[in-house]
């Protein structure tokens, strides 16, 4: 394993890098050399290290690569606050290009999920394989007057100077049937994230429109996408409700930060994933 930091559009932003195994594969399976490399992107207030266990799973055989959003783990802030999901798309974008990465299998994690579309969609010739990890329901997709009644409001206390209070509750709700340690991790990370990330990164949430880049991506010859999900996730506008073309499985018993709550089995669908034809 390497830590490396490399050079974004907006700062320097630091990676996890697992090299591919020297030792033959197991039979029936790609040399290691020759396996698709895998990119894993986290969510809000998350970092690299909330992949260990998936990295260890796959990176004997595949290069694996966590990347640490911008203004999130070691990586810089941006110095014009902009998280939008664009943008952290083109840090991504920067990492394969430094890294010699023509194509790779893509996951994302929640908010990362949303990076990992915008990427597929601007590039699908350089997602072979894009897996969501209980990403977040479009919410452009809902009623316009509910959008009315309820995203004005909640932005507004996200930017009122009891800002974190809202932001903790919000985090609590996605946190139901998690493990203990989950909770505890997520709600450090709450805790401690910066408000200008949190507030920017919730007002994209709502006006990323995640079903059109799907539809984007899955346009483009040979793409493959799954979505690892949560029980919760089963709104009107989760993306596999709306787009069944989207292949999906849940994990029981799992919170939003499902690879938290169920490593193992989460490395285990994401390496089916990875070697299914």
């Amino acid at each position: 394993m390497r830590s490396l930091t490399v050079a974004g559009p907006a700062g320097a932003l630091h990676i996890v890098d697992h090299p591919a195994a020297d030792a033959p594969p197991t039979e029936g399976a790609a040399p290691p050399r020759e396996a698709l490399p895998i990119v894993l992107v986290h969510g809000m207030v998350g970092h690299a290290g909330f992949w260990d266990t998936p990295l260890a799973h796959v990176s004997g055989r595949r290069r694996a690569v966590a990347i640490d959003l911008r203004g999130h783990g070691a990586s810089e802030p941006p110095p014009d606050a902009d998280y939008a999901p664009s943008a952290c798309a083109a840090d991504v974008l920067a990492v394969l290009d430094a890294l010699a990465l023509p194509r790779v299998a893509l996951v994302g994690h929640s908010y990362g999920a949303l990076v990992a579309l915008a990427v597929a969609a601007a590039h699908p010739e350089r997602v072979a394989r894009l897996l969501l990890a209980d990403p977040p329901r479009d919410f452009t997709q809902i009623p316009a007057a509910l959008q009315a009644q309820h995203f004005p409001p909640y932005l507004a206390a996200l930017a009122a100077d009891g800002w974190r209070d809202t932001a903790l509750a919000t985090f609590n709700e996605a946190l139901a049937g998690s493990a203990p340690a989950t909770r505890e991790t997520v709600l450090a990370r709450v805790a401690s994230t910066p408000h200008d990330r949190i507030l920017d990164m919730s007002r994209h949430l709502l006006e990323f429109e995640a079903v059109n880049a799907l539809d984007r991506y899955l346009a483009a010859p040979g793409a493959r996408a799954r979505a690892i999900l949560a029980p919760s996730n089963a709104w009107p506008q989760s993306l596999h409700v709306l787009r069944p073309a989207l292949t999906s499985v849940v994990l029981p018993g799992t919170s939003h930060w499902l690879m938290l709550d169920a490593p193992t089995a989460f490395a285990a669908e994401l390496e089916a994933w990875l070697d299914a034809p």
